[in-house]
């Protein structure tokens, strides 16, 4: 606060002006609102005393970071739970008509029992890829500042992305999964599908809630409060961290600014190298299995 103090000194003078009388500078901390009141108490120092109120520029612009971040988790949520963890449940169910009969009471690499369709299992692959979910999104805030210029293309650029990075993790040679569930290229393109289906709706819902008059942006605070519970635990608060600075630089990042185009062309060659990586191992796996 002596720095903010000082900079006022230097600004709003030795209380020369009218007392009362509103001074409103802008600042690198905000728009400072400086009113000059006199102190008559005794033992105070003679001349005005200036007040001093923060007119919020620096919240008003880091709030709607903060409510697209909690959008974010929700989104996140919700698409892992309904794509990877219903939408893998039916994937499994489907291959589990196309194999053969000798894979039944197997145990996939996931831990689930092949053929065995519960209501615990299915909630417990559910909150898992919630989390997943979340996770995932906020990789997608992350790289947002850096892909937004194309605008409704993002959306399938991120279906391509996810599932081919996604489908690289997913889809591989160890294990049973890819082994015994038949035809192995039907089991290729539906878990690959299921990520890259992810990142289109991602994309686009969290793009979606981006703009000034989105649900996110108009809700009120106590709601999106609970879902930022989850950056009590490390691993979402890393990731939600990088986001937050992120896309607050971005948003406040000057369009020729030499620093931000350096940061957005590696950017670009981080998210490029994971694309050419990620393909090279989905092809390399695939066709092993083949």
């Amino acid at each position: 606060m002596g720095m903010v103090r000082r900079w006022i000194r230097a600004q709003f003078g030795d209380g020369s002006r009218a007392c009362g009388a509103p001074n409103v500078f802008e600042s690198p901390w905000g728009r400072l609102l400086v009113v000059a009141e006199r102190d008559d108490r005794p033992d105070a120092a003679a001349g005005a005393v200036a007040t001093i109120g923060l007119g919020g520029r620096g919240w008003r612009s880091l709030e709607p970071v903060v409510r697209l971040l909690s959008a974010t988790i929700i989104i996140g949520a919700i698409s892992g739970a309904v794509i990877g963890g219903l939408g893998g449940r039916l994937a499994m169910r489907i291959l589990f008509l196309t194999s053969d009969d000798s894979v039944k009471g197997l145990t996939s690499d996931d831990g689930f029992e092949i053929g065995r369709f519960t209501l615990s299992d299915t909630l417990g692959l559910v909150i898992v890829t919630a989390f997943i979910g979340v996770i995932a999104a906020l990789l997608y805030l992350v790289a947002r500042p850096f892909v937004a210029r194309l605008g409704r293309a993002a959306a399938p650029a991120m279906a391509l992305f996810y599932g081919v990075v996604g489908g690289a993790m997913m889809v591989h040679r160890d294990g049973i999964d890819f082994h015994v569930l038949e035809p192995a290229v039907l089991a290729i393109v539906l878990f690959v599908s299921i990520c890259a289906g992810f990142g289109a709706a991602v994309a686009y819902l969290v793009d979606a809630s981006a703009a000034d008059d989105a649900w996110s942006q108009k809700s009120p605070r106590w709601l999106l409060a609970p879902p930022l519970l989850l950056l009590l635990f490390p691993p979402f608060l890393v990731v939600a961290a990088a986001a937050m600075t992120v896309n607050w630089a971005g948003a406040a990042a000057d369009p020729d600014d030499r620093r931000w185009h350096v940061v957005q062309v590696g950017a670009v060659v981080v998210m490029s190298s994971a694309l050419i990586l990620g393909a090279v191992d989905l092809a390399r796996d695939t066709a092993g299995l083949m």
